[in-house]
This record gives C-alpha cells, structure tokens and sequence, in this order.
C-alpha cells in the first residue's frame, strides 16, 4: 500500500516516514499542498495524509482539489 504524507514539518515528515515504512507501508512525501497534487498527478497513492496549515497550498484547499479532480 502507497501513502502520500502531506506537511510542512520536516520532523512530522521523518515522523509519518520511519512509522509507516516500519509498518511496510510504501512512502511518498510532500512539502505543501501544491507539492501534494504535483506528486499525485505521477503516482498512484492508496491513502493521504495531510496537515491543515502548510505555505503555498493549505491542506483544505488541497482536499478540495484531490476531491474536483475525480482521479482520487
């Protein structure tokens, strides 16, 4: 299974990483919401998790995009 873990904190990031890897979770990882659809317009992701405040994108915003999309 493939997660995409969405926030601003480098140490929420490394968090989420060495949890979920451990878990034998596959691991991809963005810096703000617009990183977030950068990756999922490359990758297929099974489950998202995502901060609320992040710069350039916030995490509501980002929801309603994945969501207007119909890809996800």
């Amino acid at each position: 299974m493939r997660v995409l873990t969405v926030d601003d904190s480098r140490t929420i990031l490394a968090m989420l990483h060495h949890t979920l890897s451990n878990a034998g979770f596959e691991v991809l990882q963005a810096e703000d919401g617009q990183k977030g659809l950068d990756v999922l317009a490359t990758a297929n992701v099974d489950v998202v998790i995502t901060d609320i405040n992040m710069p350039v994108m916030d995490g509501i915003e980002f929801i309603k995009k994945v969501r207007a999309s119909g890809e996800h």
